[in-house]
């Protein structure tokens, strides 16, 4: 099964509001059949993925666009499984695939992430606001990026006396009286409980780093050889707009925790940024996830498994990329 509609990307699909369920729970037999799930597929190099639903056919898949799903099996304007074809197309930014009987995800039902994190990143969420707010007090800049610095900073004596300070001066300049600091508190705890799945995510960002430092291995390793050489050399080009793509939305909300107060007193607005970053920079990182896979334990040095995973990168990356790849074609003419 194909289909040429033209359908919208997914950050471009808005769920239906009038739904109040919890998991895909759809009625019409053909959700029934073995395999059946929805899944983002691409029509090509340089295709935008769009949602599809797929079947199990014999030993391969079947794949129908989401119009004639709805045409071919009745799937009716606004019935109930039509509300939940939207809602998966929708959530198809979040999850990988959606399954009937899956769990809606939360992204769509209040905005909070399906997907957990660590004691750790929470921990590094409230320190680097906090670390801001000792920068707007006193002002001087805290560098944040270095982890093990910051946590030793945060845990001495007098940070723990000169935050007390700032969060009492956080609270007049929010309109509160000092002894309302506790307010302040709060407000950083609720952010940090936003911003601790973007520090996850750039913890996950770092393997596409490892990745790009390894093509630059593999320049020097086929420096000699004319044909896998140039692939890396075109891998290594791409790879600049790929590590441009995925840590350019946390450059974006690095800038916007610096502005600690403004977070402070438009704190939904804040929020509502903060998982704007999160959920772009989640599904970027869904369509690396196989690239990284494949990378995380790859030796730098020559052999089979070094130039399938320079293929795989290679493909994946011009797919994404198209103009780049055009660029390449004409600098070899």
């Amino acid at each position: 099964m194909a289909s040429d509609e033209k359908e919208g990307a997914p950050n471009q699909v808005q769920a239906p509001a009038s739904l109040r369920i919890t998991h895909f729970d759809f009625q019409a037999k053909v959700f029934k059949a073995p395999g059946a799930h929805f899944v983002l597929k691409s029509e090509g190099v340089g295709k935008t993925k769009i949602a599809r639903f797929a079947l199990e056919m014999g030993s391969g898949e079947g794949v129908i666009s989401l119009k004639n799903l709805r045409l071919t099996f009745d799937i009716r304007e606004g019935s109930h499984d039509d509300q939940l074809i939207s809602r998966a197309e929708a959530g198809l930014q979040y999850v990988p695939d959606i399954r009937p009987g899956d769990a809606i995800p939360t992204e769509l039902l209040n905005g909070t992430a399906s997907w957990t994190v660590s004691r750790k990143h929470k921990a590094i969420a409230r320190e680097r606001i906090q670390a801001q707010l000792l920068a707007w007090m006193t002002g001087k800049d805290v560098d944040a990026s270095d982890r093990s610095a910051m946590k030793n900073l945060m845990e001495s004596t007098e940070t723990k006396k000169q935050l007390r300070d700032a969060f009492q001066r956080a609270a007049v300049a929010l309109g509160l009286p000092p002894s309302e600091a506790e307010q302040v508190v709060d407000r950083i705890e609720t952010l940090a409980r936003e911003l601790c799945y973007v520090e996850a995510l750039r913890d996950r960002c770092e393997e596409v780093n490892k990745i790009r430092k390894k093509v630059d291995a593999f320049v020097r390793v086929y420096a000699d050889d004319k044909r896998i050489g140039g692939e890396v050399g075109r891998v290594k080009l791409l790879m600049v707009e790929g590590v441009r793509e995925i840590f350019t939305p946390l450059a974006m909300a690095d800038a916007r925790t610096a502005d600690v107060m403004s977070m402070l007193q438009t704190i939904d607005k804040a929020i509502d940024d903060i998982r704007e970053v999160r959920d772009t920079v989640h599904f970027i990182l869904m369509d690396w996830d196989p690239v990284i896979e494949k990378w995380q334990d790859l030796a730098v040095e020559r052999g089979g498994d070094a130039e399938k995973a320079l293929s795989v990168i290679y493909k994946f990356l011009a797919r994404r990329f198209p103009s780049g790849k055009s660029l390449l074609s004409r600098s070899r003419k």
